[in-house]
């Protein structure tokens, strides 16, 4: 076998379940689109700013001639979470199934090294290799859909002919010469179920995505939610997995079944009254492995008073009432509205004590805000 077989077989025996390449060549195209969404507000803040090297893997690394594009399925022997499910019962929040189990900008990065390493060793020289997963200075679904990974779907994942759209993508840039694969054809037809069910409508159409809305990125960035998109959350406590678990291509799909993305337990929805009070040893404990540990405590604190807001319990008022002395404004404002939220009117006066003392003003405007929702029952 040739250098490229040698090199897939390896890739399977150290536990990818795809891998395939491309050429170093520049996407035009892509870059033109993405100055377009820019100039229309619909990239996310997580997208790199220079938009010319992130479409080009020549700028990355100089001397470029291949990609290497692998794939591990995160599909696992679980039930699927279901948007139906009894989730007030134990007051418990919904996280996306890519963060369920290990951090996967890890667990890839480790098997990438082996990679590197097996073709140094295969060769006998020190090749030139730029990982991305995720986080690289790339276009990681471009180039996996140039590889022939899997095509492209409405939802603007792509989505492998076995694992469906559960699968992690990563790779490296590298100045080998190896033998190229090919793009496979797309089979969405006619179909906009993702489209359908977006909650937020950032699935505007095919293959047209505004990320500012997306419930994926809402619930990862940092701040205050803008009030028309909490209530949309439902129980999401991380992420969203809506327009994939609504794709016919991912009914029927194998599982990858890696022990590293497995969820522990209750871990894929937790009870989210313990997350309002995260320590910053139980936030490393809980989900110091996964991938939600990049962003600290406080988002993970303003979606659980979000979720509760959205189960209406009066078992979380408790809860909430000791959340409007958050140290964190943050913290204290997401707590206010969801308070108002339950709609408990003898919360009342913790909102107004809590008015009295508070010093941020926009918590202040938080505060009066639930105030008036309570006052107008």
């Amino acid at each position: 076998m040739g250098l490229t077989a040698d090199m897939k077989e390896y890739a399977v025996q150290i536990g990818l379940d795809e891998i395939k390449i491309t050429t170093a060549d520049p996407f035009p195209q892509l870059e033109r689109l993405l100055n377009n969404l820019k100039e229309r507000e619909y990239l996310s803040s997580f997208v790199k700013d220079d938009l010319k090297l992130i479409t080009s893997p020549k700028e990355v690394l100089d001397g470029a001639r291949s990609v290497i594009v692998v794939a591990m399925a995160y599909s696992i022997k679980e039930p699927m979470i279901d948007d139906n499910q009894d989730y007030k019962t134990g007051l418990r929040g919904k996280i996306a199934r890519f963060a369920w189990g290990k951090d996967y900008h890890q667990v890839l990065g480790e098997k990438l090294e082996q990679l590197i390493e097996f073709l140094q060793q295969e060769t006998g020289q020190q090749i030139e290799a730029v990982k991305f997963s995720d986080t690289g200075p790339t276009v990681d679904r471009a180039l996996a859909r140039r590889a022939g990974i899997g095509w492209q779907g409405k939802n603007c994942n792509i989505i492998h002919p076995q694992y469906g759209s559960w699968i992690f993508l990563g790779g490296f840039i590298t100045d080998l010469e190896l033998e190229i694969d090919s793009p496979i054809e797309g089979k969405c037809g006619d179909c906009r179920k993702c489209i359908e069910a977006c909650p937020t409508g950032a699935l505007e159409d095919d293959y047209l995505l505004n990320s500012n809305q997306c419930l994926g990125y809402i619930t990862l960035s940092k701040g205050y939610i803008d009030h028309k998109y909490r209530r949309k959350m439902g129980t999401r406590l991380w992420g969203c997995d809506t327009c994939q678990e609504v794709c016919p291509h991912n009914q029927e799909v194998a599982t990858g079944d890696h022990v590293e993305f497995k969820s522990q337990g209750l871990a894929s929805r937790p009870a989210v009254t313990p997350l309002l009070k995260l320590t910053d040893e139980s936030y490393q404990q809980q989900f110091g492995q996964t991938a939600m540990n990049w962003r600290g405590k406080r988002p993970i604190q303003r979606n659980a008073a979000i979720i509760l807001g959205n189960l209406k319990d009066e078992r979380a008022i408790f809860h909430l009432q000791d959340g409007l002395s958050d140290p964190k404004p943050v913290v204290r404002a997401h707590s206010a509205w969801a308070l108002a939220e339950i709609g408990a009117v003898r919360v009342s006066k913790d909102l107004r004590q809590a008015l009295e003392v508070e010093v941020d003003q926009q918590v202040k405007d938080e505060l009066k805000l639930a105030l008036e929702k309570l006052n107008k029952k």
